[in-house]
């Protein structure tokens, strides 16, 4: 059972990569309900974060809202104890993309609550601590970027995650949210080149930023395509 399972989820990544999420998500469901019925892993988030965003591109937006803020609702009451080095910050940011991006001011600052809760830990400065600390306001964009790949400027981080896969993952979640940033803030333009940017990266297969930021590069570009 367990290599069948394994070997779902391989699957279901390819799918996601090629695009094709109606057949990831099924298998994405069965690979997540048995993460979580395992007794050893009890408090495991399971792979609710990665359905949710394969319903965010499918266009169950509500779906998708309601899913990320049960996983942040679920570090909150200690029912969830795994997550990222930083104490499950990842949920946060993408539910605060989510939030802005559809408009939904109760959600959003519900996102920068949870934040400042976890900036309030020491393991804020694990990755990815510094987002959470940038949308925050208590460091700069040069600071996250030399966080994620030790480069303070976007063409020499660009450069090194080339070559260093964890350097690639870290720095596109941080071109990806400071694009979030900048749609927060009205600079739409901005934003849009910030996704740009994530999106022509090398896929690094398992950060869900880089497929958000496809999907926006390509709805644009059919938007763009059909006024043309």
């Amino acid at each position: 059972m367990p290599n069948e399972i394994g070997a779902l989820g391989v699957l279901a990544a390819a799918y996601r990569a090629l695009g094709r999420y109606e057949e990831a998500l099924p298998l994405y469901e069965r690979v997540d309900a048995d993460d979580r019925a395992d007794e050893v892993a009890c408090g495991h988030p399971g792979r609710q974060k990665d359905i949710s965003c394969i319903y965010w591109v499918l266009g169950d937006r509500a779906k998708s809202i309601h899913l990320m803020r049960t996983l942040v609702e679920g570090v909150l009451d200690g029912t969830i104890e795994f997550g990222d080095a930083a104490g499950g910050v990842q949920q946060g940011l993408l539910l605060y993309y989510m939030a802005v991006t559809m408009r939904d001011s109760q959600a959003a600052t519900f996102a920068v609550d949870y934040m400042r809760n976890r900036a309030r830990r020491s393991a804020i400065q694990s990755w990815p601590g510094p987002v959470a600390r940038h949308y925050l306001g208590e460091v700069n964009f040069p600071s996250v970027l030399s966080a994620a790949t030790g480069a303070a400027d976007v063409e020499s981080a660009t450069s090194i995650a080339r070559s260093k896969l964890l350097s690639r993952r870290r720095l596109c979640a941080a071109l990806f949210h400071d694009e979030v940033r900048s749609r927060a803030e009205g600079a739409e333009q901005h934003c849009r080149a910030r996704m740009r940017d994530c999106y022509q990266l090398e896929d690094p297969l398992i950060e869900v930023e880089w497929y958000l930021a496809r999907h926006e590069v390509e709805q644009a570009d059919q938007i763009k395509g059909a006024r043309i």
